[in-house]
């Protein structure tokens, strides 16, 4: 599902977990009636966001008076891309944003000339750096870490169904432990489930779902993640760290020895 679709799934009690990059969750909790979620993990990866562009176009101010494609008015992409014009003293106001659909329509936006770029993960990005599209600006820094996605319950789940969630997330620890010492097996899923065929593209596809941290969410995710929601939607958002993230079940798991040999 996407982001918006699966946090509508869980409002209304059809899934119990939902997994993704904070955007919609944060914004559901800084509504005027925000439901009782939390975050109770987070999986932090090697995932590169690059603003791709057309050839023709040489710096990033360049950008002013032209077309950038997102998925959907105040998406998590379209608050990459406003951090890395503001990084670069671009007036946001002077940028047109189009909505065209997930990373595989905004790839085609592009391709097609409807917008001279928009922002995409990594292997997306060397597809088209093969075609000729330039590869202008990464949106991570060692200043700017990329925010985790997070698994999200209702607070309430913490209580009548921590065995399930507990026994969840410690799978996914084994893993993600699989992912990091077993590359072929990784490689060949990646080849098979994305239909992938460029041995540098699946390479790209492997190092950007290599987990680099888990299963915390930490504060300073928290706040880049903030900072992300507050220019997607142009304003400020009043969320605490406290009030969004319980790290009751990892700790649990941690002090049971679950996280060792990361």
């Amino acid at each position: 599902m996407q982001s918006s679709l699966s946090a509508t799934a869980l409002l209304a009690g059809e899934v119990d977990v939902i997994f993704g990059t904070p955007q919609v969750p944060l914004s559901l909790l800084a509504s005027k009636n925000p439901p009782n979620f939390v975050a109770i993990a987070a999986w932090g990866s090697g995932s590169e966001h690059w603003l791709v562009v057309n050839p023709a176009i040489k710096s990033v101010k360049e950008l002013e008076g032209k077309a950038l494609a997102t998925s959907r008015p105040k998406s998590a992409d379209h608050g990459y891309q406003l951090a890395i014009l503001e990084r670069n003293g671009v007036d946001v106001r002077r940028v047109t944003f189009l909505s065209a659909g997930g990373a595989a329509e905004r790839v085609a936006a592009v391709e097609s000339g409807k917008v001279v770029g928009s922002m995409v993960n990594r292997y997306y990005a060397l597809m088209l750096k093969n075609k000729g599209f330039r590869m202008i600006e990464k949106l991570e820094r060692p200043d700017y870490p990329f925010p985790p996605a997070i698994f999200v319950v209702p607070k309430e789940s913490l209580q009548t169904k921590r065995t399930t969630l507990k026994a969840f997330l410690m799978g996914l620890i084994e893993a993600t432990k699989k992912h990091k010492n077993d590359k072929e097996l990784s490689v060949r899923l990646i080849r098979k489930h994305l239909r992938l065929n460029s041995s540098e593209v699946i390479d790209a596809a492997y190092e950007d779902a290599r987990t680099l941290s888990y299963p915390y969410f930490t504060e300073r995710q928290f706040q880049v993640s903030v900072d992300l929601l507050n220019k997607s939607l142009g304003q400020i958002t009043e969320l605490s760290y406290q009030r969004v993230v319980d790290n009751s079940l990892v700790d649990e798991i941690a002090r049971a020895g679950g996280l060792s040999a990361q």
